[in-house]
């Protein structure tokens, strides 16, 4: 994984998501508990820290703006204004959310959600922004209470996190389903206020935020450096698995054909044993074996030609199955028929996929890619992915999945650049 590492920490590209206006709404009542509370704030902060750009300013529409309303009994309410002038940047915000204390009173979750949306929301709506707010409670609340659970129903996108309380009290699923305007899909249940801090839950949670971040990569300052870096030096052999599947499509896949040319173009191909990279190609899809479109090569010619002479198979995923293939043949290449890898050459394995995929073989691919000490990147387009598939291709290491908005990304100079200095 070393050399991805040395040449990319000065220039990585950044997800970026549209301006939204996010308002957690959190029972801060005594069922809940100190310590839940505790780790009911460390979600909110841990979500903020996935958020890109804030809001400068109240008339800021290019940024994300927070709030917090923490509740309890009738009329006990503290809030963090999205329009607090003090509030900066996502550290001055989770300054204020590690201020909260704890109220630890009765539970007006009709009254605290009708406040959310005349005091947060309502005053300081932003045109055409997306307002989200996710309500954290066990469901329960004083029937004295008269004010409406669906009072934030009105332009909002609202989850309610149900979570049973300290007294292993289970939540109110039809008042949580009423807080989310009647829309079941919105209401996620958990056993225990500890698994808000989840990884696979707090990803969950950027996808419904962030469904299709816009991945901006700045132009290389340090690109005129690239001759420096110790990976020009080193042989390094890329190969590229093309999901030829019917998801792909077949305009699609020339895109990614094409972004392969260019690539060919920005990384400096060997020339000698011992240095420069060298490019293969393998196409999977359907039952049959993955078809090499490009041993390893240094041919920019042979390599532009793909483009031309490349079918589509537009059939089924098999990438398990792809994996081992290449790593039986292209890699170790047992009976001669590919050039297979260089015995001093970095191996890196470039999957361009959603990540959906059959299961067959799939475990077996990943061990293999393992023994074969290949470091795995993942370049993804769009919201439609198997996330877990794509972090499992990468060996866990998220900075290793691209996500791009659209094929058209990836004829994008910035993109281009970014890639060709992270690979060779």
């Amino acid at each position: 994984m070393g050399f991805v590492r040395e040449t990319c920490g000065c220039c990585d590209c950044e997800k970026v998501c549209p301006p939204l206006d996010l308002v957690f709404v959190i029972d801060s009542s005594e069922s809940i508990g100190k310590s839940n509370f505790s780790l009911a704030k460390n979600f909110v902060i841990s979500v903020a820290n996935r958020f890109g750009k804030m809001a400068k300013n109240i008339s800021d529409v290019s940024g994300s703006r927070l709030g917090v309303v923490q509740y309890s009994h009738q009329g006990a309410v503290q809030a963090i204004r999205m329009d607090d002038r003090g509030i900066t940047s996502v550290t001055s915000f989770n300054t204020k959310v590690k201020a909260m204390e704890w109220i630890a009173g009765g539970t007006w979750t009709p009254s605290a959600l009708k406040y959310t949306y005349d005091h947060l929301i309502e005053p300081g709506r932003r045109g055409r922004t997306k307002v989200v707010a996710i309500v954290i409670t066990d469901g329960r609340y004083d029937p004295k209470d008269l004010d409406n659970l669906g009072a934030l129903c009105n332009g909002v996108d609202v989850y309610a996190i149900a979570i049973g309380d300290m007294f292993d009290s289970g939540a109110e699923r039809q008042n949580l389903e009423r807080i989310a305007c009647n829309m079941g899909d919105r209401v996620k249940t958990l056993s225990v206020y500890a698994e808000l801090t989840a990884e696979e839950f707090l990803e969950e949670i950027e996808q419904i935020l962030c469904p299709e971040p816009e991945m901006i990569c700045p132009d290389l300052k340090c690109a005129s450096d690239l001759s420096l870096a110790p990976l020009i030096q080193r042989p390094v052999d890329i190969l590229f698995f093309i999901d030829g599947s019917e998801r792909t499509g077949g305009r699609n896949f020339i895109s990614i054909l094409h972004f392969i040319e260019r690539l060919s173009q920005s990384i400096p191909l060997s020339k000698e044993v011992s240095s420069g990279a060298r490019f293969a190609v393998l196409q999977f899809g359907g039952e049959q074996d993955p078809e090499v479109l490009l041993d390893f090569s240094n041919n920019r010619r042979k390599i532009s030609s793909l483009v031309s002479n490349a079918v589509y198979r537009d059939s089924s995923s098999t990438l398990g199955s792809a994996i081992l293939y290449a790593t039986e043949k292209l890699v170790s290449n047992p009976g001669g028929r590919f050039r297979g890898v260089r015995p001093d050459a970095e191996l890196a394995f470039v999957f361009i996929t959603d990540g959906v995929t059959s299961d067959k073989n799939f475990a077996e691919g990943i061990g293999a890619m393992r023994r074969a000490n290949a470091v795995g990147v993942a370049i993804t387009v769009g919201s439609d992915i198997d996330r877990e598939r794509l972090l499992q291709l990468t060996l866990r290491d998220k900075a290793l999945i691209f996500n791009l908005k659209s094929f058209n990304d990836l004829a994008l100079p910035g993109v281009v650049k970014h890639m060709a200095h992270c690979l060779g």
